[in-house]
């Protein structure tokens, strides 16, 4: 028996998530780029690759220039004119539950200068109008302006007259009471944008919120709710971690004995691991225990809408003159710095999947079941039933084959577009655009279908159709998967499926894989015996 195990589409939830976002990287790392030859700088890799750069002021970057704490996995990009990152942004928040992405621009106090990112901005909507238009998903767009009231409303002036006067983007707007949702002190708007606007205070402290419409982005276990007169439970702040020791701080804080004190991601209220290497395996950063500690606590209060930080903040500016809000600032500051809102794997808030080993996409995937337990969304069993389909390149046999897997259309992502600094990236090895796909099973094989777009490109060159397949957890693998299929030895009419031999290190299985190709549709089968898939209820990802 093959099981299939569907959720209810997120969209099915009155429940609300919302992701803090940033746009900034490109505008706030300029001045450090036109300076340093090394920039952008890594925090993480500087401390793994020098063993005493803590005491070392020369490996670091100048003060007050902004330090990455790892790289993305898309690396480090440029949301000023990188389509295809926004893209993917939007998929992955889309596809994971998040209906809305809050911009963060507190630290713009109007006056349209570097701060504002006008042109990242339009870049992000201009995108999301056209994911729309594909008939594709996209969260919704909320601007949070700075928490001081008469700066807030002057950088809501520019936004209101800027993008919210504009009719194309009104749907993009995610509506609060219905209206524009905007996190700004409301006292100095003007009537018609008082109108306009559905307004929230942004409440910057990480203490409990301590008056009605004031929303916070980043709370202490355990949260309080953010409440008005009518809804005592609006919003709950969930943060992967706090920048927090005995009061708000630099995320780089240390004790007197030179271990660091604030709650990263292995915080829990169980207890936490002070260690002197920031950027330590012993955290255990991946698991998350703050993120989910953070989750239980909003679920279980159960607000209309969880406001989760962050996405992709990435970045922090190395201080010298540590401020006296700071904790911190009462001892010297040390020779590397200090860095407030992003320090290293451990020390930071992004759920973006990252490049740095230590976390790969071990919060998105935790993003996406904690949103799903918010949301009480069913996972419903289906039993499929046997099929046995001919590979023959009718087709027909598959109508009545369900489930059927949907995949985001236009999303081939040929990209060549400017990152920060010195990188550059390119990647044309987008060819067909899936559409849909399916399985099916007898007691002698494993079959495979998948639509695509347009018509299917010869089988030439290399990652045509490559096909990844989870069958085990105990046998080699490369990230996850046991078996590959086309990555080598296509041709007409059959293929060749390979085993991993641990990482990407293959050896052939059977190189006479039968499959066919028909304009926009493929179908393949392998034996079962091939993948020890046999006597067993068949337990497959792809």
């Amino acid at each position: 028996m093959m099981k299939m195990y569907e959720y209810q589409p997120f969209y099915e939830s009155d429940k609300k998530v919302l992701m803090f976002y940033h746009l900034w990287h490109g505008a706030f790392t300029e001045s450090a780029v036109s300076i340093d030859v090394h920039a952008p700088r890594n925090i993480t890799r500087i401390i793994k690759k020098n063993r005493d750069a803590l005491n070392k002021e020369a490996v670091w970057g100048s003060y007050i220039s902004y330090h990455y704490w790892g790289e993305p996995l898309l690396g480090y990009y440029d949301l000023a004119n990188d389509e295809v990152v926004i893209r993917k942004h939007a998929q992955m928040l889309a596809d994971g539950g998040v209906d809305g992405i809050v911009i963060d621009y507190s630290n713009y106090m109007g006056g349209r200068g570097k701060a504002y990112t006008k042109k990242e901005l339009t870049n992000l909507l201009e995108t999301y109008l056209k994911i729309r238009e594909e008939g594709n998903r996209t969260p919704d767009v909320v601007i949070m302006c700075t928490w001081i009231a008469e700066e807030g409303a002057r950088a809501a002036n520019d936004f209101y007259e800027d993008f919210y006067t504009k009719d194309k983007y009104y749907d993009l707007w995610f509506k609060w009471e219905g209206k524009p949702l905007l996190l700004v002190h409301s006292r100095r708007l003007s009537e018609k944008q008082k109108n306009f606007f559905t307004t929230r205070r942004p409440y910057p402290f990480l203490t409990p919120v301590d008056e009605e419409h004031a929303w916070p982005w980043l709370s202490l276990y355990p949260q309080k709710c953010g409440y008005t007169k009518d809804n005592p439970k609006e919003v709950v702040s969930v943060g992967v971690a706090q920048n927090w020791s005995e009061s708000l701080d630099f995320f780089s804080a240390r004790d007197e004995n030179g271990y660091f004190i604030t709650r990263g991601r292995s915080w829990s209220s169980k207890g936490q691991k002070l260690l002197k290497d920031p950027t330590s395996s012993l955290y255990e950063s991946n698991k998350g225990a703050n993120f989910n500690e953070c989750f239980d606590r909003a679920i279980e209060l159960d607000p209309s809408v969880i406001f989760v930080t962050g996405f992709n903040e990435w970045i922090a500016a190395r201080f010298k003159n540590v401020p006296n809000w700071a904790c911190m600032s009462k001892d010297p500051t040390p020779p590397f710095g200090a860095f407030c809102d992003a320090f290293t794997t451990e020390f930071s808030r992004d759920i973006e999947p990252t490049r740095e080993e230590e976390l790969k996409d071990s919060f998105y995937l935790m993003l996406v079941d904690n949103v799903r337990r918010y949301k009480k969304l069913e996972r419903k069993a289906a039993k499929i039933n046997p099929s046995r389909i001919e590979i023959d390149g009718d087709f027909n046999d598959w109508d009545e084959v369900e489930p059927k897997y949907h995949d985001d259309v236009c999303d081939i992502a040929n990209r060549h577009a400017r990152g920060i600094g010195r990188h550059f990236y390119v990647n044309t090895t987008g060819r067909n655009d899936f559409k849909l796909m399916k399985v099916a099973y007898d007691d002698e094989c494993i079959y495979f279908f998948c639509e695509t777009v347009s018509d299917i490109t010869p089988c030439t060159g290399q990652n045509w159709m490559n096909l990844l397949l989870h069958v085990s957890f105990d046998m080699p693998n490369w990230e996850g998967y046991n078996f590959i299929v086309n990555r080598t030895g296509v041709r007409e009419n059959h293929t060749t499926l390979e085993k991993s031999l641990g990482g990407f290190n293959w050896e052939v299985v059977d190189d006479k894989i039968p499959y066919r190709v028909k304009g926009n549709k493929l179908e393949l089968a392998i034996k079962r015996n091939l993948l020890d898939l046999c006597d067993k209820d068949i337990y497959l990802m792809f």
